[in-house]
């Protein structure tokens, strides 16, 4: 590392240690990191004397209450210090859930607090020498005192906060001043400082001026000279009332404070429903038992709806369906107020039988033999031919229903339709056009311009009339007779019956043959779109199934085709469908992607190279042959120059004679011409 790279490193360093303890600076809004002189001089002090710092983000505002506060589980992110659900208030936490506890300047009999000791936040130095603030407790040094907390390095404190008597207290000179002992301290900085100090006390007690003396003094307001505190004279020689954070006889509680929703009301009565205060958790408090007035007695405002009758309420059903026996409004329904509601088919406001809801608010119901309602009678029966009609209608002709004596009754007077003014049935033959009838000529001619069911003559009436070649009363276009009653002519150029096509001309071989009908494969007919037709179906044996031609390079697999891609067949390219429809294979003479050759000299039959002795096995086997011949006539011809050289061997007793020959020894007539000797 070079010099640069180490004074950058070093910087680095620095700032990092500064940017992290300043981070750690949060408890106070003046620098704490050491005792600077403004700080020192604080030491002692009441916290928040001019010139001194305040605690980071310290307010006096009243801190809210957390929005789940009271549903039993702790949560801290929220600002809950406890959580005792219903029973906050009551217990060591308090409403806002915050916990209560001895020393925090509240009276709280629930955790056996009967007094709160003298205290006050005070600047300290911790053993950082860090500037913080403490809180400091002191007690009295005669008469009664209320016992501070003792508190441990941690700040958590235990004891105290419970009445205590001392010697009375004696005469004191004025001005003197009486010491006032601090227990304990309890650090509400960064860090924890245990301290004892004192403060100085201006009470001057006057010989003839002691509480406790069973005369009632100046400044008291009783004196019954006991040290009962719960009685109706104090301590304080002050009358029992309360609010005077003493719980006496017929008190609940006394929390000292005139707070009326808090865990103890002004009246010195643990909060509950009844109580005509509104406290946390009820939504009203009316101070009555009434439980059918404005605010029931759970104190919660009556909802129609949730199945309990309360309130102003005169039935709730808990469910919302307004037409049962309780409304969605949760009044009984009144009949004739002119509003339908419960189990009321309807509600016209009048107490009258004969209109159209009876004074029962139901609806007239004919056949129930009561006549109400706009019935002409009601004779309870379901018999519609009878003295009183079905609709409760006395019967008459034109009432549109059909009684005895009458073949028809429409309801109207309307003469020519299908029930005439006499309800009487018309007739088709009648020469009379009515409701239902097309025409009525009086005849019974069929195939005229009116059939004998009165409709006018028409192409699909089931009848060949005049200017029709058939009719078969249907709507299909594609029968022996289409949709205009003319028999189909195949040419005409319109599809019609049974013609599948029609291109109006003689011309058998185009895509519409003479017969209308499409072509069709095998049916021996060479038609439109077809190389062939050999009238069967059977493929390989030349036309194919589709009428094609079957051939190699048509691109149809054809019988006895192993391939045929058509013009992309090859006999060249690599892999490709041979011209004579068979696959590539090895031995083609072209080499394909698994071949290493195919059709060389050095090419196995499988497509595969041969190596370099099996390639030239004949030569190599020649060349070792011929060397085989060459030695063994070098052996023939030197034969006996050889075995001499063997014998000259074993005679090691003469050196120089036996002296390795050489071919110098040999006669230049044996070495150039052996076969001379052959003879011999």
């Amino acid at each position: 590392m070079n010099t640069n790279e180490k004074t950058l490193a070093v910087l680095l360093c620095a700032f990092s240690i500064v940017f992290v303890s300043a981070m750690q600076v949060t408890e106070l809004r003046a620098a704490t990191s050491s005792a600077s002189s403004s700080s020192v001089n604080c030491v002692g002090k009441p916290f928040g004397s001019p010139g001194c710092p305040t605690k980071v983000g310290s307010s006096s505002s009243k801190s809210s209450i957390p929005p789940h506060c009271g549903n039993g589980m702790l949560n801290e992110s929220e600002g809950e210090e406890c959580d005792a659900g219903r029973f906050n208030g009551v217990s060591n936490c308090s409403v806002e859930c915050k916990s209560l506890y001895c020393g925090d300047g509240i009276v709280t009999p629930y955790i056996a607090e009967e007094c709160e000791p003298d205290s006050q936040e005070v600047y300290a130095l911790d053993a950082q020498n860090k500037l913080i603030v403490v809180t400091e407790y002191s007690e009295g040094t005669c008469g009664r005192i209320c016992k501070a907390p003792v508190c441990d390095e941690d700040g958590v404190c235990k004891g105290g906060c419970q009445w205590g008597f001392l010697p009375a207290c004696g005469l004191i000179p004025a001005g003197s001043g009486s010491s006032s002992v601090v227990t304990s301290s309890v650090s509400s900085g960064s860090g924890t400082v245990s301290s004892t100090g004192s403060q100085t006390s201006s009470v001057v007690h006057e010989a003839a001026d002691l509480c406790g003396n069973k005369k009632v003094d100046t400044g008291e307001e009783c004196d019954d000279g006991n040290q009962t505190n719960d009685d109706v004279c104090t301590n304080e020689c002050k009358k029992a009332k309360c609010g005077d954070a003493i719980i006496q006889d017929g008190e609940e509680c006394d929390d000292g404070n005139k707070t009326n929703d808090d865990s103890c009301t002004n009246l010195c009565k643990k909060p509950k429903c009844g109580d005509a205060i509104l406290q946390s958790g009820e939504e009203c408090d009316d101070g009555n038992r009434v439980n059918t007035d404005e605010c029931p007695n759970d104190c919660k405002l009556a909802v129609c709806g949730d199945g309990t009758v309360d309130g102003h309420e005169q039935c709730d059903d808990g469910n919302y369906v307004n037409t049962d026996e309780c409304p969605n409004n949760c009044k009984l329904p009144v009949c004739g107020n002119s509003i339908r509601e419960g189990l009321e088919e309807c509600d016209d406001g009048n107490r009258s039988d004969f209109d159209e809801c009876t004074h029962e608010c139901k609806l007239p119901v004919c056949g129930n033999n009561v006549r109400e309602g706009r019935e002409e009678c009601d004779d309870g029966n379901k018999v519609n031919a009878d003295a009183c009609s079905n609709t409760c209608v006395l019967p008459q002709c034109g009432d549109g229903v059909v009684q005895k004596g009458e073949e028809c009754d429409d309801g109207n007077d309307i003469d020519n339709d299908a029930c005439s003014d006499s309800c009487m049935k018309p007739k088709c033959g009648d020469s009379v056009v009515q409701k239902g009838e097309e025409c009525d000529d009086g005849n019974n001619e069929k195939d005229d311009e009116c059939s004998n069911t009165c409709k006018k003559a028409k192409c699909g009436d089931k009848i060949v009339q005049t200017g029709e070649e058939c009719d078969d009363g249907n709507k299909v276009n594609t029968d022996d007779c289409p949709n205009d009653c003319k028999s189909p002519v195949c040419g005409d150029k319109v599809v019609e019956g049974k013609e599948q096509c029609d291109d109006g001309n003689q011309v058998n071989t185009d895509s519409c043959p003479n017969t209308c009908s499409l072509a069709v494969c095998g049916n021996g007919t060479v038609e439109s779109g077809e190389q062939c037709d050999d009238g069967n179906q059977t493929p390989g044996d030349g036309c194919s199934r589709t009428c094609k031609i079957e051939q190699c390079g048509n691109g149809i697999l054809d019988p006895g085709e192993l391939c045929d891609t058509g013009a992309a067949n090859s006999d060249q390219q690599p892999d490709a469908c041979r011209t004579s429809c068979k696959r590539a294979f090895c031995g083609d003479g072209v080499t394909d992607t698994d071949e290493e050759c195919d059709g060389t000299d050095r090419c196995t039959p499988a497509c595969q190279q041969m190596s370099f002795l099996k390639a030239n096995a004949a030569m190599i086997a020649g060349a070792i042959a011929a060397i085989f011949i060459i030695a063994l006539s070098v052996g023939i011809f030197l034969r006996k120059k050889i075995l001499g050289l063997f014998k000259s061997s074993k005679k090691k007793e003469d050196k120089s004679v036996a002296a390795a020959a050489s071919l110098d020894d040999i006669p230049l007539d044996e070495l150039e011409m052996p076969w001379h000797k052959w003879d011999k």
